[in-house]
């Protein structure tokens, strides 16, 4: 019993040990994490004023004539900027027209079909008009059969649905049986009539396209005035469909540049990430640049290039440089700081494998005694075994 205690109370000891360590390195690591974050907000702060000051020297190098590779990167950055916008801008306008003559062409095609549906009136009237005048009859020859066959039918199915219409009394199934027979009758009608406003059209079209000398004998009056509107209409007509041309021409042309997705947007959006990668590479230049003049590079300045920044640097630039110094050794110590407590840390990790290996080799250790004991009994076994047969051979 006394000896569980000590056992017990030793256990404790370590889980107490054991805690205790625990809390430390999750102080440790929380401490890591909060220079960590502070670093970066400082890095950040570092990185944007060193881009400020780098624009600012690069601006001034603008007029310069100096043999330095990240100056003619700078030149030709803003360069490819300007042209990208350039560009950009191009294509925006060019949008900007499709879209206007997507609207003119829908509003073109839209009045034509007004235009035609107007025509086709005209035509039907004119049509008309020319079977009712005998004056026409050499013309209209060829379709006078069809004509009086037409209303012929016409003037039958009108008088059969009178007829129809007219019959009363009955019972009920009588009453579904006419009103059966007058919806199909109707429907014959009304079939009849568009052959009928067909023909008319057709013949007035046929007429309109023949050429005439204005003096036509018998073309006065309504036929006379119905021509006149359907060669007005077919003028505008005409003149439409040349504009109308002329539109789809430009359309195709600019869809045509605006590459094999047809997608301007998708070209803008092509152009802007273009930028934005130049962006990227001018703020690196800032940063480098920035640095240079701030004295945080030194050791990687050739003296023909800390000579050049030396020109200029103006007095009014050391409160920046002052600002940049010190927050980069802030970066600095708190990169210090983070290196100590991570070693730290390792170290501990380290020290915990170690104590970890130790036990397991205590642990084998143990075993390996055990097994020796437990080898050397059997040995002993063997040899009482050995000696009592001896002793019982003497007895053969």
């Amino acid at each position: 019993m006394r000896l569980f205690k000590g056992i017990n109370s030793f256990c404790g000891v370590e889980y107490d040990i054991l805690i205790a360590y625990t809390i430390i390195m999750d102080e440790r690591k929380k401490r890591i994490d909060e220079l960590e974050r502070e670093k970066q907000e400082a890095l950040a702060s570092l990185n944007t004023l060193l881009e400020n000051f780098g624009e600012s020297l690069y601006s001034r190098t603008k007029d310069m004539q100096v043999n330095f590779d990240d100056i003619g990167y700078y030149k030709d950055y803003l360069n490819n900027i300007a042209s990208t916008n350039a560009a950009i801008g191009k294509v925006e306008e060019k949008n900007r027209r499709f879209k206007e003559l997507e609207d003119a062409i829908e509003n073109k095609e839209r009045e034509e079909k007004d235009r035609l549906r107007e025509m086709a009136v005209v035509y039907r009237k004119l049509g008309k008009a020319l079977l009712e005048n005998n004056a026409f009859n050499d013309f209209t020859s060829s379709f006078r059969e069809q004509a009086d066959a037409l209303s012929s039918k016409l003037e039958s199915l009108e008088n059969r649905i009178m007829e129809l219409e007219a019959k009363d009394g009955g019972n009920v199934f009588t009453w579904i049986g006419k009103s059966a027979q007058g919806l199909v009758l109707k429907s014959f009608l009304s079939k009849a009539q568009e052959s009928q406003e067909q023909l008319y059209h057709n013949v007035g079209e046929r007429f309109s396209a023949r050429e005439s000398d204005g003096a036509q004998s018998g073309e006065e009056g309504d036929i006379a005035s119905l021509r006149a509107e359907i060669n007005k209409l077919l003028e505008v007509s005409r003149a439409a469909m040349d504009e109308l041309s002329v539109l789809k021409d430009e359309r195709r042309m600019i869809s045509a540049g605006f590459g094999v997705d047809g997608n301007p947007q998708k070209q803008i959006q092509s152009l802007k990430n273009r930028i934005n990668e130049i962006r990227e590479n001018l703020r690196n230049l800032y940063r480098t640049f920035g640095a240079q003049a701030a004295g945080i590079m030194d050791s990687e300045i050739l003296p023909e290039r800390k000579y050049f920044i030396d020109t200029i640097v103006t007095a009014e630039d050391s409160e920046i440089i002052g600002r940049a110094v010190k927050m980069n050794q802030t970066i600095i110590e708190y990169e210090s700081t983070i290196g100590k407590l991570s070693a730290s840390l390792a170290i501990d990790e380290e020290n915990a494998k170690i104590e970890k290996f130790q036990r397991s080799i205590e642990e084998k250790n143990s075993r390996i005694d055990e097994l020796k004991k437990a080898i050397d009994d059997l040995e002993d076994s063997v040899r009482d075994s050995q000696a009592y047969i001896q002793e019982l051979k003497k007895q053969l």
